[in-house]
Parts: C-alpha cells; structure tokens; sequence
C-alpha cells in the first residue's frame, strides 16, 4: 500500500451551478478566468432538487493533466466522427459530456484544429438535444475571436455548459442533466487513469483516489434520475466500479477555513492521506475503460 499527502483547496461560494446567461459581447470585456474553474484542485457544485453535489470538474482534470506537463495525447479522445453515430438522447447526453472534456483538455493545450473539430461535435449534439441557445453559431466566433486567449476560450466553454445545464434543469430534463455530468466525470477519471497508467505521479493518483467519493455522488444522481430503468445498465457498471473503490482508504486531516466576507468565499484546508495498492489502481483503470466503451460505442 503507497500513501501520498496531498494539500488541496476547496472553494465553496453563494454563487454555485450555474451562469445566468452566455453573452454575446465580445470576450475582451471578460479578461478573468472564474477561480474555481481555473483551480485544478477545486470541485464543481451542482444542485439536482435542493441536494448539493461536489465533484471534480473535467476542465479542472485537464489543467491538472497540464500542470503535470504532461504532453497532449489525442488518442484519448473519442473519435469527433463517432458523433453523428449517437442517436437516443441516452447516447447523446452521456457523449456530450465526453466531448465536452475532450474539449477542454485540448483548448488547454492550444490544439486549435482539434478544438474547433471537438467544438463541432459539441455542437451537434447539442442541436439534438435542443440546447442550441447554449452551444451555437454565436459560440462559435466567440471561440475565433479569442482562440489567442486560453483562459477566455475555457471561461467561454465553462460558461456555455452552465448555460445548457441551467435549461435542463428549468426544463425539467434533470434525467438529461445528470448523463452529461455522468459522462464529463467518467471521461475525467478515464483520462486520469490513462496518464498515470504512462507517466506516474502523486497528484494524479491522489485525484484518481478522491473519486471513490464523487462516485457515490454520481450513482445518487444517476438513481435518481433514473427515467424508466434507462440508466439501470451504467448504474450497473458503476456499482461494480465503486466495489473496487472499497479498497482506495481516504483519511482527511482538516485545518481551520478561511473566509473572505466580501466575496462570499469560503476556503476549506485540509491533508489528504490516499492509500491503494498498484493492482487495485490497475483495476479501476480497467474498469473505467470499459465503463467508457460502452458508452461511446455506437
């Protein structure tokens, strides 16, 4: 068993979920990154019926991935042509969450073609899922406006997802919701566990070790929005992932918070002791990648 110490921050504000529009003013006026999306240690809030859930966002993987310096794989991604393959609102949702990652982590490297490639994707899932409001021609030119400004083209992307994550929950679509968040998460662990499986290090196994809570989160979500017995199946795959997380031991040390009154943040420190053994850590890379199979399999 390996223990790894790991110092993280955890922002926690009044102003959770979601933006209340996506503009269409130029980006210039908007020059600074949100803190918690930029923060690769912080996690996303979001609220399905009053219940608060935390987990780590995709775009804060991909820049923990490019903290890391490791070198841009595109053969992680899912193949942008797959995507006129996807054709329930099942496939649609959960893929949309994938290239949705998929997008972020090459925006974070500056792969203009494969940004605009995954972009498209993006947006035609979107159109089927009737969420052309949030993902649209006007993003589009948002993006070639400030393809030279990483932090605004990832605040544009960040700000769009909010936007079409905001419609479906007004919407009454929470089933939708929940299979994008699902697959933005299942991506992002399936990344994470790809990169450690090839170049080690103690962050990205600390990140790998963390799910074994966000997993809980995203099993609750998935059940409770479980329209027909449709997500019986990835409920399934996950229940057998969460298994192998019983054996990841967390042990939290918590120090006292600070607060910023003025801004309404609240920022929680604490330790993180992460124990796994190398074949368990083996396993859930295999599980997940099965997991992601079955998803962006036509």
């Amino acid at each position: 068993m390996k223990g790894n110490q790991y110092k993280s921050l955890i922002f926690a504000t009044v102003l959770i979920g979601v933006s209340s529009s996506c503009t269409t003013e130029p980006e210039e006026s908007k020059n600074e990154i949100d803190a918690e999306v930029f923060d690769p240690n912080s996690s996303l809030n979001t609220v399905f019926d009053g219940k608060l859930f935390s987990i780590p966002s995709p775009i804060q993987t991909a820049y923990l991935i490019k903290e890391l310096n490791l070198e841009f794989d595109e053969s992680l991604l899912n193949e942008d042509s797959r995507v006129t393959e996807y054709v329930s609102e099942y496939q649609q949702a959960l893929n949309l969450g994938i290239y949705g990652t998929d997008l972020g982590y090459s925006t974070l490297y500056d792969q203009k073609g494969v940004t605009m490639s995954y972009l498209g994707a993006v947006e035609k899932l979107t159109a089927q899922l009737g969420l052309d409001g949030a993902f649209n021609a006007n993003l589009l030119k948002r993006f070639e406006q400030n393809n030279s400004d990483q932090d605004s083209m990832v605040q544009i992307m960040s700000d769009a997802f909010r936007e079409a994550d905001n419609f479906l929950k007004k919407s009454n679509r929470k089933p939708t919701s929940a299979l994008v968040l699902a697959g933005g998460w299942i991506e992002s662990l399936y990344f994470a566990c790809a990169l450690q499986s090839q170049k080690p290090s103690e962050k990205m196994l600390n990140r790998i070790g963390e799910q074994k809570q966000s997993l809980n989160s995203i099993i609750g979500i998935l059940e409770a929005y479980n329209k027909g017995g449709s997500n019986d199946d990835l409920i399934s795959d996950l229940d057998g992932l969460r298994v192998l997380f019983d054996d990841v031991i967390l042990d939290y040390n918590y120090s006292a918070p600070d607060t910023d009154k003025e801004n309404h943040i609240t920022t929680l420190h604490h330790t993180l002791d992460v124990k796994v053994s190398a074949e368990i850590l083996e396993l859930i890379r295999i599980k997940i990648n099965e997991i992601r199979s079955n998803i962006i399999k036509a």
